[in-house]
């Protein structure tokens, strides 16, 4: 599995090694039928870029790695591409490799001194996750408040200035229907935080800060797609913690 060979040589891989393996991963069925040429005017790297990095992961080549994205699409749907708890395993440990690559400090000093902050999710798991945050940041006096539907992102832009902060997850990072409302936020010069999945989106490029979590497609089964968010829960985990000991830290001072 290619998700497996960039745990297992994630420290070889440059950052755009890890943008365009995350594209890849998500679009798999697309990917496997372009040629060198065309991934990498897809994911802006060169085509000497993209032949080192299969050759990062253990490939001869470009043809093996795309041999290898095909063998994944010929897995049976109804199974489980590995082990369920090793998924789990992995998930967390690429999140946490990609949440300690982060410059993290200008975050929680942004955390510190917003005088609001806000949280917008789309999904009912990431919702779940910004909730938990949400009680989290409460306990390190920090109220952050949850936006709950498109329509109230809208009506409470009037309201937002430059001393807040606004935290926005998403699984893909493409939120067509809040894309105008996300554009106004960076010219109104509102800091932004992303929480995505993916690391090249429309989202990330709009805003001032970015996080990144690894998620897992698991599977269909009894008629739903199963999809993992322990990378996500990690990796917001990850915020509390590291803010919670940089206010610590700051208060002392």
């Amino acid at each position: 599995m290619i998700k497996d060979l960039m745990n297992k040589h994630f420290d070889k891989l440059s950052e755009s090694d890890l943008d365009t393996l995350n594209y890849v991963l998500h679009h798999i069925e697309e990917c496997s039928q372009m040629s060198i040429l065309e991934l990498a005017k897809t994911c802006a790297m060169s085509k000497s870029s993209i032949l080192r990095m299969t050759q990062k992961l253990g490939f001869s080549g470009y043809s093996e790695f795309k041999y290898s994205l095909k063998s994944e699409l010929a897995i049976t749907e109804n199974q489980p591409k590995t082990d369920l708890f090793e998924i789990q395993v992995n998930e967390f440990e690429i999140s946490r490799k990609m949440f300690h690559n982060i410059q993290m400090e200008p975050i929680y000093e942004q955390i510190y001194s917003a005088d609001t902050l806000y949280g917008f999710a789309t999904g009912w798991g990431q919702k779940n996750v910004l909730e938990e945050l949400s009680r989290n940041l409460m306990s390190c006096d920090k109220q952050l408040f949850i936006i709950p539907a498109e329509r109230e992102f809208d009506v409470i832009l009037s309201r937002m200035d430059k001393r807040d902060l606004v935290i926005i997850i998403s699984l893909s990072g493409d939120l067509n229907h809040q894309m105008d409302t996300i554009k106004q936020l960076s010219i109104l010069g509102i800091p932004t935080l992303s929480i995505t999945s993916l690391r090249n989106n429309k989202l990330a490029e709009l805003c001032t800060y970015n996080i990144y979590f690894e998620s897992t497609k698991l599977g269909k089964f009894y008629g739903f797609e199963h999809r993992s968010f322990i990378g996500l829960f990690s990796i917001l985990d990850l915020l509390y913690r590291g803010y919670l000991d940089y206010s610590l830290k700051k208060e002392k001072a």
